[in-house]
């Protein structure tokens, strides 16, 4: 398996992780609000709510340093992605509010810790779609990594990219070389390249 269908693999497990894990920190969280103040039940729709305010702030980290390490080393991390990455995450934060408070407005009394739990959850998604954009490749990186990434093996007569070809004969103009040949012209190619 390739280290990018892994990554892929991974980046799809968040999900059913991060459910796991919110759902699992509400808990947590709900029973021990429960049992430091009592049980009255105006108090319980408070502690309700908050749990599922902290659990989705738990989870959005947890979710967060997940996503940089799987995602880390294949992004070049420039200062405007780093700064857009932020400003996604405050503006996610505000989104997920506000859709928040337009549920908890919506429904009955009580309302308030279902439109919590809608918002935080918002929140955490709409940063990882921003990430999406954020963090992908531009053209010109693309064209930077693929010229500096590795050095073609290329035809010592036409010039042909002969890289990933299982013989050594060039299907442009039909030369035939023997490894060492193609390994020595490449040497004399880059040479040549270095003095002009």
């Amino acid at each position: 398996m390739s280290k990018l269908v892994s990554r892929i693999l991974l980046a799809i497990f968040v999900f059913p992780l991060g459910a796991i894990f919110y759902m699992v920190a509400f808990i947590v969280l709900a029973e021990g609000l429960r049992r430091s103040s009592g049980s009255n039940y105006s108090s319980y729709q408070v502690q309700e709510a908050l749990a599922f305010l902290l659990a989705g702030a738990l989870t959005w980290a947890a979710v967060g340093v997940y996503w940089w390490l799987l995602w880390r080393s294949s992004v070049n991390w420039t200062r405007g992605r780093v700064s857009g990455s932020a400003i996604a995450a405050i503006l996610a934060v505000l989104a997920g509010a506000a859709v928040g408070a337009i549920c908890s407005s919506l429904l009955p009394s009580g309302g308030e810790s279902f439109g919590t739990f809608v918002g935080s959850v918002l929140a955490i998604l709409l940063w990882m779609i921003a990430t999406i954009f954020l963090w992908r490749e531009t053209a010109a990186e693309r064209g930077k990594r693929a010229s500096g990434a590795h050095n073609a093996i290329t035809c010592p007569t036409c010039g042909y990219n002969l890289t990933g070809l299982s013989e050594s004969r060039c299907p442009e103009c039909g030369s035939k070389f023997t490894l060492d040949e193609l390994l020595a012209s490449q040497a004399s190619s880059a040479a040549a390249a270095d003095i002009s």
